[in-house]
C-alpha cells in the first residue's frame, strides 16, 4: 500500500508543477519536434489520444492541451483544460461505473489562491490511474497495474 501511496504522490507532484504559472516556450529547440526522449513521445493536442492506455477509458470533458505516451516507463500522460468541479466530479462518477475504484483521495486548500486541489489514485485491477484536479486544469496518468 505504501508504495501505491508513494507512486499518487509522485503523480500528483508532478501535475501540479505542470498546472504552475510558468513562461515556458513551447517551439522545440531541435529537430525532435514530437519526441522528448526515445521512449517518450508528444501526443497531437486537443484530440483524446487513443491508445492501449486510454482504450476502454471514458473520454472526460474539456480540452486535451497536452499528452504524452511513455513506453519505456509505460505510461500515458494527458493534461485537459476548460474542466469545472462539477465535471471532476462527474467524471468520477462515470469511473466508478466503469468498475474503478478510489485507492486514494487528498484534497488541499491552496493558500491564498482561494481553490482546493484535488487529487486521486483509481484502479480497476487492469489499470492505475492518477486524477489530478484544480479549477481549469485535469491531468490523467494511466499505467497498467502489472507495470
Amino acid at each position: 500500500m505504501k508504495k501505491y501511496i508513494s507512486v499518487f504522490a509522485i503523480m500528483l507532484m508532478v501535475f501540479l508543477a505542470a498546472c504552475s504559472n510558468q513562461n515556458i516556450s513551447s517551439a522545440p529547440t531541435s529537430n525532435e519536434s514530437n519526441t522528448q526522449s526515445n521512449s517518450v513521445t508528444k501526443l497531437e493536442e486537443g484530440v483524446w489520444p487513443a491508445n492501449e492506455y486510454t482504450e476502454g477509458l471514458p473520454v472526460p470533458p474539456g480540452t486535451v492541451a497536452w499528452a504524452t505516451l511513455d513506453t519505456e516507463h509505460g505510461n500515458c500522460s494527458i493534461n485537459l483544460t476548460g474542466v469545472s468541479e462539477n465535471d471532476y466530479n462527474e467524471y468520477m462518477e462515470i469511473l466508478n461505473q466503469e468498475g474503478f475504484s478510489v485507492i486514494e483521495n487528498v484534497s488541499e486548500e491552496i493558500e491564498g489562491e482561494n481553490y482546493v486541489s484535488i487529487g486521486t489514485l483509481l484502479s480497476n485491477e487492469e489499470k492505475w490511474i492518477s486524477i489530478s484536479y484544480v479549477p481549469d486544469s485535469f491531468g490523467i496518468y494511466i499505467s497498467f497495474v502489472n507495470n
